[in-house]
């Protein structure tokens, strides 16, 4: 009984490690103030911004408008919560410091 409880409910968790996504975001915000890229937005004049966890892959097109493989640009997206406007800061630019 126990050996199928196991199974059906996964992994136990493990305390004491860190939430990969939450500390992207945190290190993806630091950047963005760092840089003093978190003013007012542009549309709405709202300050309520959300950080994507995750970089984005902007793939690169050639002149045919086909993806080439292993090009395009990292990207950190940006949301006002208010109106919704959409931002992309370069990675390799913000993340470096």
């Amino acid at each position: 009984m126990l050996a199928e409880r196991a199974v059906s409910e996964g992994p136990e968790a493990i305390g004491g490690l860190p939430d990969d996504e939450r500390w992207s975001e945190q290190m993806h915000r630091a950047a963005l103030e760092r840089k003093g890229a978190l003013a007012d937005c542009e549309a709405c004049g709202s300050n309520a911004w959300g950080v994507g966890q995750r970089l984005l892959l902007l793939p690169a097109l050639d002149a045919s408008g086909s993806w080439v493989a292993g090009r395009g640009v990292d990207a950190i997206p940006v949301f006002c919560r208010r109106c919704g406007l959409l931002r992309l800061h370069a990675a390799t630019i913000l993340l470096r410091d």
